[in-house]
């Protein structure tokens, strides 16, 4: 293990982070893990010594250098690569219990029969019913290599016996667009979660088939995506622009500046654009809407994004283990860096949305905190934009905690919501499915009765006064019932029915809708600034 340490120093004197004169500090820190592995009067752990002395170092340097162990690479690059060998369902763990809330189409469970609402069991004689299983347990189970057996009995609904099945693990897309719609004749909506490996296949399938006329608009709904790979936001942005535009460009103390063009014309480069962001948009989410921003091309609309402006490259260790270590940063095409800073240590830094909500950023414009250090300007119609503390939309949207209140938030976060969601389902899936002939009869036709409600408060809340508060506030309030029946939606069909449910009433994608919908708002949030 010693020599692990410092096979991982000599990686980054290879990699130019150190000088000549630095080898004696690196050797002083190797007599420390030698003294200590051969001196120390207790017992230690080596392998915990390494690791906690690499995390150490990189902590120090960013709060985006880290490191990762063997086992936990698997699960970092799992949706990245878009796919991984499993048995294709996802499901929830509800009071010990497994329920499958969907089956992977054409997947190995679907074709084993397996089914949603099914309850897990037994995996390969390991009881999991009632044993407070983890999810991390369980996903080791049903994941493996491709083509190996894995053996299922689940219990299902009117069903006296339990159900046996023997499923084949395979591939199992992740898919990076989690819903592509048509929002009306002339506006494709697209919700883009990662930019995955195969984030491109992707948006040109869901492009081909839905912005079919020479008009269309976009809508694409960045917020809540963390962002994935550099290159993908590169090509991704070709789409938009003309042949030969820079995009972005990135640069470091041993990095020479590496400039990102576009390579062809776009196929939608005349097409109205409007992207969607927020406080969680982050990394290549940022490099795009920052290129759209800076060259003039479309809208930004929503709340300030997350503020990462920093490139990881991937360094393999002996073992195989890997650092993420930040090597670069990265420059949107005007020329500005949106990292926020990060001088007051990691800890602060991880609590930044915390303090942006604490001050009111969330819920008033002018809350925010620009540095007017940092002021640039976009290179074609020469607007105002800020450097150092993520991409400001152009048109701001509050975060809504007027329609959704506190006591609902909290226990939506807390999953309870969810959870009752889930069985709702479960215990009436076949019951809607019969009533409502497709989603489009569900959409126009199903209503959140006050007996629905009832049994949500009932199942969320102990107390009795707050059981009769929050009832009678749910039953008048249509924001809620529309997300609940969304949600619903979302366990039955899946994540493009959820949104095209929630979208109706999502006040960014209604403002965006009306200024694609009126070319002269349009054209004035971008003219050229008159300063």
């Amino acid at each position: 293990m010693i020599k692990q340490i410092a096979v991982f120093f000599l990686l980054l004197i290879n990699f130019n982070l150190f000088s000549q004169t630095d080898e004696e500090q690196i050797y002083k820190f190797t007599q420390v893990m030698d003294a200590v592995s051969e001196s120390y009067a207790d017992s230690v752990n080596q392998e915990e010594l390494t690791e906690d002395a690499i995390k150490a170092l990189l902590k120090d340097l960013d709060p985006h250098s880290l490191y990762f162990s063997k086992d936990e690479i698997e699960e970092l690059n799992r949706g990245l690569r878009g796919s991984f060998t499993g048995v294709g369902i996802s499901y929830d763990i509800i009071q010990d219990t497994v329920l499958i809330l969907n089956i992977v189409k054409n997947g190995p469970s679907d074709k084993a029969g397996i089914k949603p609402g099914d309850r897990i069991i037994i995996v390969d004689n390991d009881t999991i019913a009632g044993t407070g299983i983890s999810d991390e347990k369980l996903r080791n189970l049903l994941t493996g290599k491709k083509d190996t057996k894995v053996n299922i009995i689940i219990k299902r609904r009117c069903f006296d016996n339990l159900l046996n099945f023997s499923v084949t693990r395979g591939k199992i897309p992740v898919k990076s667009i989690t819903a592509a719609y048509n929002i009306n004749q002339n506006t494709t909506y697209i919700k883009l979660n990662r930019f995955s490996a195969t984030t491109i296949n992707e948006f040109k399938k869901f492009t081909d088939s839905l912005m079919t006329k020479k008009d269309s608009k976009l809508i694409l709904d960045l917020r809540y995506n963390s962002g994935g790979y550099l290159y993908t936001s590169t090509k991704l942005l070709e789409y938009f622009f003309g042949k030969n535009k820079l995009v972005l460009y990135t640069e470091g103390v041993h990095q020479k500046r590496k400039n990102y063009y576009t390579h062809k014309n776009g196929k939608f480069r005349n097409n109205d654009l409007v992207i969607l962001i927020n406080e969680s948009s982050a990394s290549a989410a940022e490099i795009v809407s920052g290129a759209v921003q800076d060259l003039d091309r479309g809208i930004i609309i929503g709340r300030r994004s997350y503020g990462k402006g920093l490139v990881q490259k991937p360094i393999y260790l002996i073992d195989g283990s890997m650092i993420r270590l930040t090597v670069a940063k990265y420059y949107t095409p005007s020329g500005r860096n949106i990292q926020k800073p990060y001088n007051k240590g990691i800890d602060d830094y991880k609590e930044d949305l915390v303090h942006r909500y604490e001050h009111g950023e969330f819920t008033n414009k002018d809350s925010i905190k620009l540095n007017d250090s940092l002021k640039f300007k976009t290179l074609m119609n020469n607007r105002l934009v800020y450097g150092g503390g993520g991409i400001m939309p152009d048109i701001f949207i509050p975060a809504d905690t007027v329609h959704y209140p506190f006591y609902y938030r909290e226990e939506l976060n807390n999953s309870k919501i969810n959870e009752f969601i889930h069985l709702y389902s479960e215990k009436n899936r076949n019951r809607i499915l019969k009533n409502y002939k497709n989603f489009e009869n569900f959409k126009k036709q199903f209503k959140i009765t006050d007996n629905i409600l009832s049994d949500m408060v009932n199942y969320i809340y102990e107390d009795n006064i707050k059981k009769n508060d929050y009832l009678n506030e749910f039953k008048n309030n249509e924001h809620i019932k529309i997300q609940i029946k969304a949600l619903i939606a979302n366990d039955l069909w899946g994540n493009a029915e959820y949104y095209k449910i929630i979208n109706g009433f999502d006040e960014t994608v209604i403002k965006a809708l009306e200024v694609l919908n009126n070319k002269n708002e349009y054209a004035e949030i971008l003219r050229a600034s008159k300063s």
